[in-house]
């Protein structure tokens, strides 16, 4: 049975269609993609599903019992707890059943096993930690801990939330929601605050969630690896494929080629046919054929000419000089802000024309704070930076800092270049969507892709020939990513950018720097190689390790050899002489008995008791000798075993 059903579901605002007629289907543990550009309506129908929209028209159908978890672009937690309180309250009912056992267990530890009650006790303690283990009552902590480390919440987990930055509330919304687990996840853009290797671990989980999935997200390595179906919202209709999301283009192709070509033969068709009942509809002769072929049009079902929406924006960045050889290079270099320790030193690297060079590391590791330092945005904490000749530095920063919030779009383009006419600014701002009207919507009433397209038209108008970009991508769909993608690769001058988009890493770079805690390492390639170098690397030292485990091993064994044969040689001399002394104590034990029967001796009476003392000593000591004689063989017995 189906999770969700959405039939003919149609959505407008302000009475333009933004959905139209939407036909939707989820099963349990179904995993799906929503895509199209931005504001084709993706987000409206996550909302619709989670009943944070209303629709016009249409039917949706939601299973009874259906938990629904939604992570929008904007979730936050907003509390005054504790990191750590806020995520068990996840599991109150396992801590309510925790504090139920503890009880229990207390009161049986002092019950007295004898006491009446005691088996009832028992019994009822028991069934109750076989409930308390059903719901996961054993796991909860290990999970909680598991997700705020993977998170990069190892250091918070005391402090009260609301000293958090917002992507950290951002990013703590969604490790609550993965604790949830509930029947169906809907995430909205979930890695748009996440480092590549958060990133690449929630693939992971996602792939292995047991519950149904529905992801926006522009990142296509992402989508590739989590999702089997893809639903494509172009012009307000929604098409399933049952594909990943590389695989969807490719079907999305195919089809589009041949519907276009069962349209053209159909036109080609209803050409010939109304060129024959044009010709001959007069003629006396032919009216009766012309006729039947009218006819034959009238019935006909007409296919749609198919169309795909190839609304892009139009980017090419272009420099006004040639920079020298030698761009940019760091020696040294110790980063991060006056009043806060340093974020990383020792970066060393020197980058030349045209390389284009991603940034890469952990989420607060000091990517940004880097490229800020290389902009002078903030002093360097130590080290050198000699920047080379010629060089005309063009910014991108991710939080758009530099525009005006209270301009409208035109003004803020126009204003930095007056001598330029309207005319010609018009037809910049209308290359990247800005046409029309839209060129006097306000800059803070622009939304996050508008602003990043915004921001992108001032940088083009710059023709720097070193571009530092910080996460270019976001907020961007598929579609522009692809058209920056190839602006960037075709690009003559040099870049130095920082993303989390692995795919936009792989298509533009030719050097990687990873910065870690440990040390800034430098790789010449894109990241497919640094990837691939990375885990040669892994595997390498795992090879060493194991193979210094293996000598250990050896040596230890010979050592535990040599240990054997000591004592086995210790043992076989013990025996030998446990066996010697055996064999005279019997050969006495022998002689002594004989004595006794000597008439010196028996009619001695003092002589006699005297001797028979002897024996006795001599019977215990000959015991005691063949207790440990057979210690000594069992022992021997087993090293030779």
């Amino acid at each position: 049975m189906s999770l969700i059903t959405l039939n003919k579901l149609t959505k407008t605002y302000d009475g333009t269609i933004i959905l139209n007629e939407i036909d939707f289907t989820l099963n349990p543990k179904e995993k799906i993609a929503i895509v199209g550009r931005n504001g084709a309506g993706k987000s409206t129908l996550a909302k619709i599903i989670c009943n944070e929209e209303h629709y016009d028209s249409g039917n949706l159908f939601i299973s009874s019992n259906t938990k629904i978890g939604y992570f929008s672009q904007n979730s936050l937690v907003e509390s005054d707890d504790l990191v750590i309180n806020e995520m068990r309250k996840v599991f109150h009912e396992q801590i309510k059943m925790k504090v139920q056992v503890d009880a229990l267990s207390k009161e049986v530890e002092n019950t007295n096993s004898s006491h009446i009650n005691y088996e009832n006790l028992l019994a009822k303690l028991t069934k109750l930690m076989a409930q308390f283990e059903e719901i996961g009552g054993y796991e909860y902590e290990h999970k909680i801990n598991m997700i705020l480390n993977r998170f990069g919440f190892e250091d918070y987990y005391n402090e009260p939330i609301n000293t958090l930055s917002g992507g950290q509330k951002t990013r703590l919304a969604l490790a609550k929601l993965l604790l949830e687990e509930p029947d169906l996840l809907i995430l909205d853009e979930p890695t748009n605050h996440l480092d590549i290797e958060t990133v690449s671990w929630l693939e992971n989980f996602l792939s292995g969630y047991k519950n149904a999935l529905i992801i926006i997200s522009h990142d296509r390595y992402f989508l590739d690896k989590v999702v089997n179906i893809v639903y494509d919202i172009e012009f307000n209709k929604a098409t399933k494929y049952k594909a990943n999301y590389t695989k969807f283009l490719e079907l999305k192709k195919e089809k589009y080629e041949q519907n276009l070509k069962q349209y053209d033969l159909q036109q080609k068709e209803i050409n010939k046919l109304q060129e024959f009942v044009d010709k001959n509809l007069v003629r006396a002769s032919t009216t009766k054929r012309a006729q039947a072929r009218r006819k034959q049009l009238e019935k006909m079902d007409k296919l749609d000419n198919p169309r795909i929406d190839d609304h892009s924006i139009n980017l090419r960045f272009e420099t006004e000089r040639r920079s020298g050889n030698d761009v940019l290079q760091a020696e040294n270099l110790a980063i991060g802000y006056d009043d806060e320790e340093t974020l990383a030193s020792n970066i060393n690297f020197l980058i030349k024309r045209q390389d284009r060079v991603a940034i890469i590391g952990e989420n607060g590791i000091g990517k940004s704070t880097l490229l800020k330092t290389i902009t002078k945005k903030i002093p360097r904490k130590g080290g050198k930076i000699k920047y080379g000749a010629c060089i005309d530095i063009g910014y991108f920063d991710q939080e758009q800092t530099a525009l005006n919030s209270s301009k409208n779009v035109l003004n803020e383009l126009w204003d930095e270049y007056r001598m330029t006419p309207e005319k010609e600014i018009r037809r910049v701002l209308g290359a990247f969507l800005f046409r029309q009207d839209d060129v006097f919507k306000i800059v803070n009433e622009l939304s996050g892709g508008e602003r990043v397209r915004l921001a992108l038209t001032k940088l083009k108008m710059q023709h720097a020939n070193l571009l530092i970009l910080d996460e270019p991508t976001n907020h961007l769909d598929i579609d522009s990513r692809e058209v920056l993608e190839d602006a960037l690769v075709n690009y003559e001058g040099t870049i130095l950018f920082v993303s989390h988009d692995r795919y936009f890493i792989d298509k533009i770079a030719t050097k990687v720097i990873e910065i870690t805690e440990d040390q800034v390492t430098v790789i010449d390639g894109n990241y497919s190689y640094f990837i691939e170098r990375k885990q040669s690397e892994e595997a390498l030292k795992r090879q060493v390790a194991a193979n210094q485990d293996s000598k250990q091993n050896t040596q230890s064994d010979y050592e535990r050899m040599k240990e054997v044969r000591r004592e086995k040689n210790r043992l076989e001399k013990q025996h030998k002489q446990l066996e010697e002394t055996i064999e005279a104590l019997e050969s006495k034990l022998e002689t002594l008995k004989e004595d006794l029967f000597d008439p010196l001796v028996y009619n001695d009476i003092d002589k006699s008791n005297k001797l028979q003392g002897t024996i006795k000593s001599i019977e215990t000591d000959l015991e005691n000798k063949m207790e440990e004689w057979e210690e000594v063989s069992v022992s021997l017995a087993e090293l030779n075993a």
